[in-house]
């Protein structure tokens, strides 16, 4: 049988087309390529690219450009995503303009009209999921008249709040005039806030009622955060209206899932605590810095008794009396509640996977894995001795992540292998499959760079298939950084000896790479899949995939290396990594500091 007629037999099966190519509807890039140089391929190809749709508010004219000529394939959305990415990041993002662009709210529209034109024979509309300033909530509001079947299935909502950025004006001393009109502008603002805010929760409600109307979802997941008063000027708090947490919580009391909020210094938590009440939440996470909320915090936890990952910020001090059946993650922040009572709850609950409590751990040497966290998976903590107090208890962590930690004092790369906790442990050496270090400032790059054969070899840690190092340099003012070949080339070589490693995150916290494809015919780990390069929250990161480099394109003829692979990698959307849930809700945590594994090596059958 000739090859064309072998082709035209595969495309004669658009469920088999369409099946093959979902496995490659992440990375995104060979969608692209296979509708570039395959008519036959093309339809199929951009039908299951535009399954997912993405729009960062930076992006949105080219995103409407190019469903303008390709409007067709917009009937085939099912999952889409709107963000401002001016705002998303956190505040002390390296790369954060002066002033946050505004959004091209016309080419948004512009474009959710033309979804919903296309959606319209469809039964049921995209599952929509928004990243949004609070500075965005009236031009979304006027989008969304203009298609009022996409309110039906909104399914995630996180709000963040864009605020004035402190400027030199504002400590400067001024007569009494001025002041008086200053306070008449921030009267003003205070009153925009506010309207802000009051058309979310009408917002929120209309969505639900459409949803609940069409017995949709509804809305599953809620994210506030106010980032804090170190980099913004705001003499009047910028707290949220009650009267929004009473429409919010009235509307989302019967679909709410996650609730998550960084709230600012003004928010009063005793307030707002007792309006929330939601039938199947999950997740809970609180930040806020009201001293008063004790009581309230802990009659809002005794509502809740489904909750699956509890995080309590600074100066929340709950009693810690309740038993949550399900719970699997607990973070405590700088909680005042006795030891004793934390170890009680510790013990109610066995099934916990995840914790940052490394305190309550290092409390008590002669305590057995089996009484405290016997099931733990994940730890996070600062200090080494955390993790080998554990291991020496019996325990048994599959992700180690070793926050913060400042070598040579605490974490030594050349004696990881050799003189480290986990050397004693075999056991537990041989159940970690994810290592986080953040290895604080590094003086000497050579050094540094000769560890990495002995500090990760598979002769150590067997399973370890995702490793991320996050470390600071010195970089000279003036210098060019080095190319990638210079920088991290040497870095992958040395980690040939890792023969289990998938995934690789490597951070120096300094600048992205300007080229699409990097170390092209250089020496990779033998089971690498993927590079990350830079981490939140301190930079936006780059996300490269490996490919074998072809014999014909080689620029020399170097030999087949005794460990490892010979290849390249080639940048790739950070769109390979998302988790998107059957009902839509594009995963990330509320912490940006916790989105670095890629992996789940905490239910890794998830």
């Amino acid at each position: 049988m000739s090859a064309m007629p072998a082709v035209h037999r595969f495309l004669a099966f658009p469920e088999l087309v369409e099946h093959m190519l979902s496995y490659l509807s992440r990375e995104r890039v060979d969608l692209l390529s296979l509708s570039a140089v395959s008519k036959a391929f093309r339809v199929y190809a951009l039908r299951v690219w535009a399954k997912y749709l993405d729009i960062p508010t930076s992006a949105a004219v080219k995103r409407l450009q190019f469903y303008k000529a390709n409007p067709q394939v917009l009937s085939q959305v099912r999952f889409l995503r709107i963000r401002n990415d001016g705002v998303e990041l956190e505040p002390e993002q390296s790369s954060l303009p002066p002033f946050i662009p505004v959004p091209n709210w016309a080419a948004i529209t512009s474009l959710l009209v033309l979804l919903h034109r296309a959606q319209m024979a469809n039964h049921r509309m995209p599952a929509i999921d928004l990243t949004l300033a609070q500075t965005d909530i009236k031009p979304l509001i006027n989008a969304f008249h203009r298609c009022q079947r996409l309110k039906q299935n909104v399914v995630a909502l996180r709000i963040i709040a864009a605020l004035a950025i402190r400027t030199p004006e504002d400590t400067v001393d001024m007569d009494t005039a001025y002041w008086q009109v200053k306070e008449q502008a921030l009267d003003a603002r205070r009153a925009v806030w506010d309207e802000q805010w009051d058309d979310l929760g009408q917002f929120v409600s209309e969505i639900q009622w459409s949803a609940l109307e069409r017995t949709n979802s509804g809305l599953l997941i809620f994210h506030y955060r106010h980032d804090g008063d170190k980099m913004y000027k705001h003499s009047w708090g910028h707290s949220v209206p009650p009267t929004f947490w009473e429409t919010f919580a009235k509307a989302t009391a019967s679909t709410l899932q996650d609730f998550s909020a960084r709230l600012a210094l003004d928010d009063e938590g005793e307030f707002i605590l007792p309006l929330l009440t939601f039938d199947y939440l999950e997740k809970f996470c609180c930040m806020m810095r009201d001293p008063n909320t004790a009581s309230s915090l802990n009659e809002f936890l005794d509502r809740h008794p489904h909750l699956q990952e509890l995080d309590i910020g600074a100066t929340m001090s709950p009693s810690f009396s309740q038993t949550f059946p399900d719970l699997q993650s607990l973070t405590i922040e700088d909680s005042e509640l006795p030891l004793a009572s934390r170890k009680d709850f510790a013990r109610r609950h066995p099934n916990i996977l995840a914790t940052e409590d490394c305190e309550l751990i290092l409390d008590d040497p002669d305590t057995v894995a089996s009484e405290i966290y016997p099931n733990l998976r994940q730890l996070t903590s600062p200090l080494v001795e955390a993790f080998e107090e554990y291991a020496k208890r019996g325990g048994r962590l599959s992700h180690i992540r070793l926050k913060d930690c400042d070598p040579p004092e605490k974490l030594d790369l050349q004696a990881f292998s050799s003189t480290m906790w986990l050397t004693r442990f075999p056991e537990a050496a041989k159940a970690v499959t994810c290592l986080e270090l953040e290895l604080g400032f590094v003086e000497d790059m050579d050094r540094f760079q000769a560890s990495f054969s002995s500090a990760f070899t598979s002769d150590f840690l067997p399973n370890l298939i995702e490793l991320a190092l996050i470390w600071r340099k010195n970089s000279p003012f003036g210098f060019p950084e080095p190319i990638a070949e210079e920088k991290i080339g040497p870095l992958l070589a040395g980690l040939v000896t890792a023969r289990s490693l998938r995934i690789l995150h490597l951070s120096d916290q300094t600048k992205p790479f300007p080229k699409k494809e990097i170390l092209i015919d250089c020496v990779f780990p033998q089971s690498l899949e993927y590079l990350v390069w830079l981490e939140t929250p301190a930079q936006e990161s780059q996300y490269f995939r490996f490919l074998d480099t072809q014999p014909d394109s080689s620029s020399s003829s170097k030999p087949t290396p005794a460990l490892g692979k010979r290849g390249k990698l080639q940048r790739i959307s950070a769109m390979f990594r998302t988790k998107i849930t059957p009902e839509g809700v594009w995963e990330r945590p509320f912490h940006a500091g916790r989105m670095v594994a890629i992996l789940d090596h905490i239910n890794p059958q998830s």
